[in-house]
């Protein structure tokens, strides 16, 4: 996981940098708000191997939040994001004769640390490591039964997991301060989301379905892809001086 991110940035870092024109360049500082609707699915092989569950490969997935982005130039920025998001799974399961639903939710809060490359006509590239720490865990069945309560679900999850975001996009709206973006954004998580210590460590153990086989306990991790809107303001910029001395202005 390490060794991933390290590449990434050194690769994104030096395509950026070559791109910079060799004279002085002014830098910089932005403020966004953005929001995102997509998909999400809880990869588990004991799941996806399992004839006896269905899994709905469109179950939604959002987030909102905001950003404060150091650009250098007009193409490489350096950011900082915290969001809000959701998202989660939706089975279709066959338990012997009985056929139940199971809808999955989870939030959580998350800290991403993005690098951006910036086009000319306004596309743009970003990537980075998203932090992410579960803010609750629920879920809904469509029959009632002798289900595991969800007083304690929390204790079934990892509170922390760390996961990798790229996103791409273009300009709606572009003026000498304000911009508008329309994009994409994946995002995967490395980590188990269920806690180590757990009993109920197969993400389907919900004391009611019984699988054929006795689970290896796979990995559950989460993948989401959704579009995103972004509003994006130029708030100040640093200038460099003549004299090499240079100093942050706002704008007014």
């Amino acid at each position: 996981m390490k060794n991933i991110l390290v590449i990434t940035f050194a690769v994104l870092f030096s395509f950026g940098t070559q791109a910079q024109r060799p004279k002085s360049v002014i830098k910089w500082f932005s403020i966004g708000l953005k929001g995102g609707y997509g998909n999400s699915i809880l990869i588990n092989s004991d799941v996806s191997g399992d004839e006896n569950i269905s899994m709905n490969y469109l179950t939604p997935s959002y987030f909102y939040g905001g950003r404060l982005t150091f650009t250098y130039g007009d193409k490489l920025g350096l950011g900082i994001e915290y969001n809000q998001s959701s998202f989660g799974q939706k089975y279709d399961i066959k338990n012997d004769a009985q056929l139940y639903n199971k809808n999955l939710k989870l939030k959580s809060r998350d800290l991403l640390i993005f690098l951006r490359l910036s086009g000319e006509s306004g596309g743009y590239l970003e990537i980075g490591p998203k932090f992410s720490t579960l803010k609750s865990v629920s879920v809904e069945n469509s029959v009632d039964d002798s289900f595991v309560s969800d007083n304690n679900f929390m204790d079934y999850y990892a509170p922390k997991y760390t996961g990798l975001m790229f996103g791409a996009g273009l300009s709606l709206v572009r003026t000498e301060r304000f911009q508008a973006h329309l994009g994409f954004r994946s995002s995967y998580v490395f980590s188990d989301i269920l806690a180590e210590h757990s009993d109920n460590a197969y993400i389907l153990n919900d004391g009611v379905y019984r699988p054929s086989y006795l689970p290896a306990n796979a990995k559950t991790t989460p993948f989401s892809l959704q579009f995103v809107l972004e509003a994006e303001y130029f708030f100040a910029f640093w200038g460099d001086a003549k004299c090499g001395r240079g100093r942050l202005m706002f704008f007014q």
